[in-house]
Parts: structure tokens; C-alpha cells; sequence
């Protein structure tokens, strides 16, 4: 009776681990790729309990500061016929969805979803990254892919800054995909310039 007894509690506990970390996975998910999710980069520490889920999941000071930055300086600059919008965004794209750290939307597209408290699927004019919190096996590779999929969805322009190399890549659909140092001015819409270097300059 009593190895009966402990063959239910063996397996009470493993369904009760099983749940906790398909729970902390669901948490931990940072994009969904064609149905299939990518995990934030240490998500494996978390569920080794090595470490807590906002540890992997939140950005550094520098990458939060610089986001933030950009999407101030930009609201600025684009007028009122734009909406920026950011920090891990949500956008639906395919069978999933991708996370942007800047969205750049014509207002007339969005008007009528500026109170939407849920994921948007209406293609940005403009996203700028920067770097990537993807647990990914091949980081040039998923940025690329990434980048490709959200220019056949509808996005006109991607900036990806890299703030290890301190580099920019410029993706524009129809057109070849440039890297310039972050010292250089970026077009970004409309004439509006962005120079990274001279951001971070300013207080």
C-alpha cells in the first residue's frame, strides 16, 4: 500500500514540475516564429532555478536608455502625423508574433487602435532594434530572418543597431541592405536623421 502510495506522490509531484515549467515557459517566450516559440536568452537558468524570470527577461540600463531615447527624440521629430510606439511591442506577423523595441505608425492607420490593450497587426512604416534577447543558436541569422519577415509584412524600413560593434544595419524593401558606423546620420523618415552617437551625447 505504501508503494502505492508513494508511486501517486512521485507522480503528483512530476505533473505539479511539468506545469510550473510549461508556466514559466509561456512566460519566457519572447517571439513566436511560424508557431513556434523563441525563448529569452538564459531562459534555461530560470527554469534550473538559477535565476528569476525578470532577470533574463528585463534589458540592461544602457539598451532600456537608449530605447527610450530614441522613441522620445523620434515622437519629437515625426510630428503628429506619426505614432511611435515601443518597447517589446508586440506585432503579429505569420503564425506568431515579433517583438519591436521601436514602431513608427502613419496615425491614419492606427487611429482607431491607439487604446488597444493587445498585440497590433498593422504593419509599422519604421522599427529600429537594438541587439536581441533571443535565445537563438544563430543570432546573424534570426536578425536577418526577422528582418526579412517584417519587410513582406508591410514594414518600409528596418534599423538594427548593435551596441557591442557600435554599427547600424539599414534594411529597406526593394533596396540593398546597408551598415554604417552609429557616428553616421541614418535616414530614417521624411527626412528625419538619426545619429546614435550624438544621442547619447545629449543629457
Amino acid at each position: 500500500m505504501g508503494a502505492v502510495v508513494t508511486e501517486k506522490s512521485k507522480v503528483a509531484i512530476e505533473g505539479k514540475e511539468n506545469e510550473r515549467k510549461n508556466r514559466l515557459l509561456q512566460i519566457l517566450t519572447y517571439e513566436v516564429v511560424d508557431g513556434k516559440p523563441i525563448y529569452y536568452r538564459g531562459y534555461r537558468d530560470v527554469l534550473a532555478g538559477k535565476k528569476t524570470p525578470e532577470e533574463v527577461m528585463g534589458a540592461s540600463f544602457f539598451h532600456a536608455r537608449l530605447v527610450a531615447r530614441i522613441i522620445s527624440w523620434l515622437d519629437r521629430m515625426v510630428g503628429d502625423r506619426y505614432v511611435v510606439s515601443g518597447g517589446e511591442l508586440g506585432y503579429f506577423v505569420g503564425e506568431g508574433w515579433r517583438n519591436l523595441d521601436v514602431a513608427v505608425f502613419r496615425y491614419k492607420d492606427v487611429k482607431d487602435k491607439l487604446r488597444s490593450k493587445s498585440y497590433i497587426d498593422v504593419p509599422p512604416v519604421l522599427v529600429i532594434e537594438v541587439d536581441t534577447h533571443g535565445d537563438v543558436e544563430n543570432e546573424m541569422a534570426y536578425i536577418a530572418d526577422k528582418i526579412e519577415a517584417l519587410l513582406r509584412s508591410g514594414v518600409e524600413k528596418v534599423v538594427w543597431i548593435f551596441t557591442d560593434s557600435e554599427k547600424i544595419l539599414i534594411a529597406e524593401r526593394g533596396k540593398d541592405w546597408v551598415i554604417k558606423g552609429w557616428d553616421k546620420d541614418i535616414d530614417l523618415i521624411e527626412g528625419v536623421k538619426l545619429n546614435v552617437e550624438n544621442l547619447l551625447k545629449r543629457p
